[in-house]
């Protein structure tokens, strides 16, 4: 309570109650799932692209998104969790993604690229 009040800056190997902890290994995994499945449905557009320009764009896209994951991976990491661990819990439907990547994307419209 008296670190927040001052405003001091709490770091993962800091002691934080359990639920918490667990709390924000679960948030951060399921965002960074959520990054690295997203990749998915514009990662098979990548050969389709209707411009190289277009191409391009994607390619950044997706390599960000895969940034993204890969960091946020590595922040549950910090907070004393195996990557391989919540990469299991979310194949084994334990651990969630946005839904919103479930649904096709059947024409290049769906991309927004």
């Amino acid at each position: 309570e008296q670190r927040i009040a001052q405003e001091t800056a709490i770091e993962p190997q800091d002691w934080m109650p359990d639920a918490y902890r667990k709390t924000l290994i679960r948030q951060i995994g399921q965002h960074a799932h959520s990054e690295i499945v997203g990749m998915l449905p514009e990662g098979n557009w990548i050969t389709r692209a209707p411009t190289l320009r277009r191409k391009a764009i994607l390619l950044a896209k997706v390599q960000d998104e895969a940034g993204h994951g890969l960091y946020l991976y590595s922040a549950a990491e910090t907070l004393g969790c195996a990557r391989e661990d919540i990469y299991q819990k979310m194949l084994d439907g334990r651990m969630k993604y946005s839904s919103i990547f479930n649904y096709p994307t059947l024409s290049w419209a769906d991309i927004g690229v």
